[in-house]
């Protein structure tokens, strides 16, 4: 088994595709902790805190994987159609930030 790219990549990565493919409004992403692979066979996620439409919501987010909602904070409402294209700040484990524009 190869082993997995950097926890910033894989933040980064996890990031774009939650905002490509389920929440095209999201504004920012606070990673809470590295992200691992919970079992053997598990994709990579990373638990956040994702800012969509001013609201904050956890979220365990990872490539190739849908969202789940966790800590009581809900589900975001839909994005409209067309989605705005947003700014995307990301807030890594380990402190630092970017904005994708």
């Amino acid at each position: 088994m190869t082993p997995d790219p950097p926890v910033k990549e894989q933040q980064r990565a996890s990031a774009l595709y939650f905002r490509d493919r389920y929440q095209p409004n999201v504004e920012k992403v606070r990673f809470t902790r590295d992200g691992d692979r919970p079992g053997l066979g598990v994709p990579w996620s990373v638990n956040a805190i994702a800012t969509i439409e001013g609201s904050d919501y956890n979220v365990i987010i990872g490539q190739g994987r849908g969202p789940a909602f966790v800590g009581g904070t809900g589900v975001p409402p839909e994005a409209p159609t067309p989605a705005p294209h947003l700014p995307l700040t990301l807030i890594y484990s380990d402190g630092t930030s970017e904005v994708i524009e």
